[in-house]
This record gives C-alpha cells, structure tokens and sequence, in this order.
C-alpha cells in the first residue's frame, strides 16, 4: 500500500506544477476576468459531475469487489449521460452557466461523467498506477494545447481553455475505457433493479456528501461573482487553487486508503491506517501552509500579474480552513470504505450551513476575503463533526492522535524503499 501512496503522492505533484503551469499560463494570457469565466465552467461541469457520482462515483469503489462488472458498468454509463444532459439544461435555466458556454459545458459534462466511472472502476480494482498514468496523461495534454495556443496563436479567448478541456477529457475517457473493457466479462443480467438500487443506497449518502462538500468549496464563486465582479472571482479562484494545492498528499493517501480499506473490509486495519493518515497529513500540511505564507504578495504579482495581488490575502484567509480539511480527507475515506458515508453527508451539511450565512455576511464586508475566512470556517465546523463521530464509532482516545516516533519511522522507512521505484 505505501508503495501506491508514494506512487499517487508524485503523480500528483507532478499535476500539481503541471496544473500550476496552467494557472500561470491563464492569468498571464487571459486576465482576471476570463479566469473568472473559465472558474464558472468548471464549476458547472464539476457540479454535474457530483450528481453523475450518485450512480457512477465512490459506490462504485465499494461494490466493484461484490458484484460483476457489467451490472455496474452499464447503469453507471446510462445515468452519466442521462445526468449530464438534464443537469446542465437545469443550470442553463438556472443562469448558472456564462453565457455562450452551454453545449460547451453539456459535452464537457458527459466526457468527465464517463470518464469519472471509468477512474472510480480502476479504483475500485485498486489500480492506482493505472489511474495515475491517466492523471498526468490528462493534465499535459491540456498544458500542451494551451501552450500552443498561446505560443504560436494570437488567440486569447475563454474558448482556448474549453478546447484543451476537450482534447484532455477525450484522452482520459478513452484510455480509461480500454484499460477496463476486456474485463468485463459476460454475466447474468437479471436482478438489475436490485443493483441499481444498492447503488443509490451506498451512491446516496456518498454523493449528498460530496455535493455538500462541492458547495462549501464553491458556492463563494456565485456570492464573489453577483456581489463583486468577475475578475475579483478570478483573483479568488486563483488563491483557492493554490491554497487547495496543499491537499496533494491528504488525497493521494485518502486515494489509495479508500481502495485498501474497501477491499480489506476488516474495520480494526481501517481505524488503525486512518489514524496514522490523518496525523501524518495535518503535519505536513501545516508545515506546507506555514511556507507558503512565508512567500510576500510580491511574489504573487511577479508570478500572476499586477491583477492578482491580493492573492496572498486570500491565501491567508483560507489557511486555518486547508489544515483542518487535510485532517478530515482522511476519516472522509475511512467512512466511505467502511459503508458508513452519512457521516460525511452530515459534516459536509454543517459545513454548508457555515458557508451559505458567513458569506452573505462577509463577502460584502470584507470582499474575496471575506470568502475566505467563511470557508476556512467551514471547513473546521465540518472536520469537528467528523473527528466526534471517528472517536465515537472507532472508539478512540485522545492520546491515539498524538503523532508517534515509530509512525513517522515507518513513513519515512517506507519512502525511501520505495523511492527507486520513480
């Protein structure tokens, strides 16, 4: 298992300068304004994505185990492109989407629904180095499009971003879809009912979750866009990209502790590897947190340009938030594989409720980081929740999350086995 955590933590390291690489590139070739719009696509995509999940997300990594393929393949596909489609036909209603962008964002919305139960089937095969290679296969197709554009065009548009979305989705589905086709063996189809039904049962409480969780994320983005402006959304969604930078290695190992603890089933390993995940990833997130608040605003605006100035001020806002959520990936994963995600549903509630009345209360106030602070808020009251119901079902004391020489001794003893690997 360490060697498939030390295997994602650089896979997406190396998506992390890679999508850094992207941001950069935007900022400098696009603006404030146009990373604002490019910020609300994804947003929409990301929001279809999370009702595609009810069918087509963390269930599947529970049930793969249990069931036959083919009687999880065919109803996830059916339903991501079912969801795509009428989801983005209610946002376009809803005006949730920016003008021009919506058959951009229903294509969009299909390719990453698919490809999405294409990633959660792998995981669910514990194929970590297979989703890997996909990752970073995905996010240098969509540097390399954007660096043509921008090199060799005079191109500057919102639409560039769209079609390296396009040519990177495309790649990540079809390469997804081949390396899980040959093994979907034939079976009884009867009883697909019943399937689809443990689906929603697990999908149901997993998704309400995840969407809860999108919206303590996100949900600023419309507040910052509707009370302030668009660049100062671009601004914004700059810092949160690279504050959320930090959660690298919180997801890498949640990644890879979801698949073990889903195949395992056993639930003294799940309490005993959460344990030492959850400690070991506040730790080095503080530290990473504390370094980059080390870095002047003048770096920002040499990085990003004169417009992003403020993006260490929204960096900072959000500080306090990043730790506590790196402590709750973790225990997120831990509900998730041991059948128990309404734990999840109910932290992320929390968090949204904090969300939705300190923004409204803030933004106005303080600006973007007024949106920081309601989120970092957020985060903590959501992570409070999960610590309580941790300790009570794993039946846990306080010293347990006291970080132990032998566990950092293990950690560091393992990384540097496994470091020949790379």
């Amino acid at each position: 298992m360490f060697k498939k955590i030390v295997g994602t933590i650089f896979t997406r390291f190396l998506a992390a300068i890679l999508m850094l690489t992207i941001i950069v590139l935007n900022a400098r070739f696009l603006g404030a304004e146009k990373v604002g719009v490019i910020s609300l696509i994804i947003l929409a995509v990301t929001i279809v994505q999370m009702v595609n999940n009810f069918v087509g997300g963390a269930a599947l990594v529970y049930l793969v185990p249990r069931m036959p393929l083919l009687k999880l393949f065919i109803p996830s596909y059916i339903w991501g492109v079912i969801a795509s489609l009428l989801c983005s036909v209610i946002l376009y209603v809803t005006n949730s989407i920016p003008e021009g962008f919506f058959v951009d964002v229903m294509i969009l919305s299909v390719l990453h629904s698919l490809f999405s139960v294409n990633t959660m089937i792998l995981l669910g095969q514990e194929r970590i180095k297979a989703i890997n290679v996909l990752t970073v296969a995905q996010i240098v197709s969509l540097v390399a499009i954007l660096l043509v554009f921008f090199l060799f065009t005079s191109y500057r548009e919102v639409m560039v971003y769209v079609y390296a979305m396009y040519f990177s989705y495309i790649i990540m589905f079809v390469g997804g879809f081949l390396l899980i086709v040959n093994r979907l063996k034939r079976c009884d189809l009867t009883g697909m009912k019943q399937v689809l039904r443990e689906i929603l049962a697990f999908g149901s409480w997993a998704q309400t979750a995840n969407i809860f969780q999108l919206f303590n994320y996100r949900l600023s983005y419309y507040f910052i866009e509707h009370m302030i402006s668009k660049a100062a959304l671009g601004v914004y969604s700059t810092g949160v990209q690279l504050a959320e930078g930090v959660w690298i290695i919180p997801r890498s190992i949640s990644m890879v502790q979801l698949s073990r603890i889903s195949n395992e089933k056993r639930w003294d390993y799940a309490v005993k590897v959460t344990l030492a995940f959850s400690k070991i990833t506040v730790l080095v997130s503080a530290i990473i947190v504390g370094l980059i608040l080390l870095l002047p605003s003048s770096f920002f605006v040499f990085v990003f340009g004169p417009e992003f100035r403020d993006v260490k001020l929204v960096i900072v806002s959000l500080a306090m938030g990043i730790i506590a959520l790196s402590f709750s990936i973790p225990l997120s994963a831990f509900f998730s594989g041991m059948g128990k995600p309404i734990h999840s549903a109910i932290a992320s509630g929390i968090g949204l409720i904090f969300t939705i009345f300190l923004s409204l209360w803030l933004i106005p106030i303080y600006g973007i980081v007024g949106a920081g602070i309601a989120a970092s808020f957020a985060y903590l009251s959501a992570t409070m929740y999960q610590l309580i119901a941790f300790v009570v079902l794993a039946d846990v004391r306080a010293k347990d999350f006291l970080i132990r020489k032998d566990e950092i001794q293990v950690l560091i003893h393992e990384i540097k086995g496994m470091w020949t690997t790379f």
